[in-house]
């Protein structure tokens, strides 16, 4: 009598175990599972690489990117650092001249230029020396540049100059070189930019007269 109410309560023990195992230990799929929090989240449809996906139209795991879209760490810029600035498409600065974006151009400047092209670009920055010294950006070369073959010596650098383009964003780039014509306009005034300062203080002083 005793062996058989051992080997009932035995029988009932594995099948109690069983059948935990079975409906609510969550290692085998079962649509509901009252025992388990959260089921769909412990349970998550990952699509496995190559595999099939019931939920696209044509149940393929593997996505074909949107057109346009690049990689994270892919290099959009045409051009690398073997050609010369010269040698890149000339054409303007698609900011506009604000004072906005100049301003910009002057932060960013401050931050990444000025340690080696010196507060007003003669390449006397507080680097210079022991390291080389880079040229002046008032040079008649880096003026006859236009704005895109700057934004280009900046992004992939030149002679000693390292690449900015992976520190400093386009937008920003593009500011920098708003800034630097600031810079060789402050060293090397036209007479038209002279007239035009003398217009503006003569405007300023008539405004502060009471």
């Amino acid at each position: 009598m005793k062996l058989g109410l051992k080997f009932l309560g035995s029988v009932l023990f594995l099948g109690v175990l069983i059948y935990w195992f079975i409906f609510h230990s969550g290692f085998i799929p079962y649509t509901h599972n009252p025992m388990q929090y959260m089921p769909d989240m412990h349970k998550t449809p990952v699509v496995k690489p190559e595999a099939e996906a019931r939920f696209f139209s044509n149940k393929s795991g593997s996505r074909i990117p949107p057109a346009g879209v690049i990689s994270r760490d892919a290099n959009a810029y045409l051009y690398t650092k073997d050609i010369l600035a010269e040698n890149v498409p000339a054409y303007g600065n698609p900011l506009p001249i604000s004072r906005q974006v100049v301003e910009r151009g002057k932060l960013m400047y401050n931050t990444h230029c000025v340690v080696c092209h010196g507060a007003v670009g003669h390449g006397d920055g507080s680097v210079v020396p022991p390291f080389p010294k880079p040229p002046s950006l008032h040079s008649e070369r880096i003026q006859g540049l236009s704005d895109s073959q700057i934004f280009h010596i900046i992004t992939v650098g030149q002679n000693t100059m390292m690449a900015y383009g992976s520190q400093v964003r386009p937008n920003d780039r593009w500011s920098i070189a708003h800034y630097i014509r600031v810079l060789q306009l402050s060293q090397n005034p036209r007479p038209k930019d002279l007239e035009a300062f003398d217009r503006f203080v003569e405007t300023q002083s008539e405004d502060e007269a009471p």
